[in-house]
C-alpha cells in the first residue's frame, strides 16, 4: 500500500526520496510550497514548514498529492 503512494506521487511528478531509514519524504513539485509527506511505519505524516500536522492513511495521503498536483 505505501509504495502506491510513492506510485502515484511520482505519476504526478512530486519529488521523492527514499531516506536512510528506507522510508519515504514527498516532496511539492513547487519548492515555494512549504509541505512535505514523510512515511512513518504504515502512515503518512504531512507536515507544514517542519511542523507536524496530520497522520494520514494511504487513501488520504492520495487524496492530499492528488489536490495539491500542477495541473
Amino acid at each position: 500500500m505505501l509504495d502506491s503512494v510513492v506510485s502515484q506521487a511520482r505519476t504526478w511528478g512530486f519529488i521523492c526520496q527514499c531516506q536512510e531509514s528506507n522510508s519515504w519524504l514527498i516532496l511539492p513539485q513547487n519548492p515555494d510550497q512549504r509541505w512535505k509527506l514523510q512515511q512513518v511505519e504504515e502512515r503518512w505524516i504531512l507536515s507544514v514548514g517542519d511542523i507536524p500536522q496530520l497522520r494520514l492513511h494511504t487513501e488520504e495521503a492520495i487524496a492530499f498529492l492528488e489536490s495539491m498536483q500542477v495541473k
